[in-house]
């Protein structure tokens, strides 16, 4: 190598590390280049679940299975969206990945032998779903799941991954508990949720959506092949559901529909962080029906 040559990678070298240490909390995490939480350490994991569990009665008493009262909100959406999906095949076991009670995963109990659940909250546990026998087990710190390779046919979890911070090692962990043809469903908003550096009302301290692009990446690298990929939620069902007198619009098969044809129409407008108000007229969040690519090894963790 010449003089110049080193010179010159001296100073690309010193370009890129200047670039990296001035880039700014938005550029790196607003704009979905990066996931904010999944590069952390064992003691910044910690801390996130302090304050993402300083008060959990009071920031899930609106969804807890055990208040007076409670329906499950999703059948229809889950239905739609991947549940239909899986007719006509069956399931020696399925991993509920927190499930809370189970009745997310109720409607396709009559399809599996038996359920693996990963729930924190033991008061939600208990000794069947639907009539098909479970056992929980609780999550641990770093993402490791208590579970054989291969061991599970099927692999679901709605709407949790965004609670955890290292979520990356997390799916590496659906791809080595999934068996080789087995499925994975998933369902994950797909923006920031507003800035988690400040209070959001409805939201707890720390949770935010993915970057399609970034769960994308991730899903080909650990060995699924998608074989649907489906947007919901678009922001005026909730409201749409309030003025016909639906109090659980997501368990509405006609609003599902109508909530389908708006995202389908407004996918263009996907953007992660949405801080104005043309941004926010797109779907809010994503399913997907993965199935587990043969493999000889099961994938590294990233």
């Amino acid at each position: 190598m010449t003089a110049s040559s080193e010179s010159a990678s001296s100073e690309s070298a010193s370009f890129e590390s200047a670039s990296f240490e001035t880039t700014s909390f938005e550029e790196q995490y607003f704009s979905g280049a990066a996931l904010y939480g999944d590069d952390f350490d064992a003691a910044r994991i910690a801390g996130w679940y302090g304050v993402e569990a300083r008060d959990p009665a009071e920031e899930f008493a609106h969804t807890a299975p055990d208040r007076p009262g409670y329906r499950y909100e999703y059948h229809a959406l889950n239905h739609r969206h991947a549940f239909r999906f899986l007719a006509g095949r069956r399931f020696r076991q399925a991993l509920a990945f927190g499930c809370a009670a189970g009745d997310d995963v109720a409607p396709i109990a009559g399809q599996v032998d038996r359920f693996l659940a990963v729930e924190p909250i033991e008061r939600f546990w208990k000794t069947d779903i639907a009539g098909t026998p479970v056992e929980y087990r609780r999550p641990t710190l770093g993402g490791r799941i208590d579970c054989a390779d291969g061991a599970n046919d099927l692999t679901v979890c709605l709407h949790t991954l965004h609670h955890i911070p290292n979520a990356g090692a997390l799916l590496a962990e659906f791809a080595r508990v999934t068996a080789p043809g087995g499925l994975f469903i998933l369902r994950e908003p797909i923006s920031t949720m507003g800035d988690w550096r400040r209070p959001r009302r409805g939201l707890t301290a720390n949770e935010r959506g993915f970057p399609v692009q970034w769960l994308e990446e991730r899903i080909a690298r650990l060995g699924f092949t998608v074989r649907q990929r489906r947007f919901c939620s678009f922001p005026l069902t909730e409201r749409l559901g309030r003025l016909m007198g639906v109090p659980l619009p997501y368990g509405n098969p006609l609003l599902v529909r109508l909530d389908e044809a708006a995202c389908a129409l407004t996918r263009w407008n996907i953007a992660y962080h949405r801080d104005s108000l043309r941004k926010k007229f797109a779907p809010g969040a994503v399913y997907y029906v993965l199935e587990r690519d043969a493999v000889t090894t099961p994938p590294a963790r990233p």
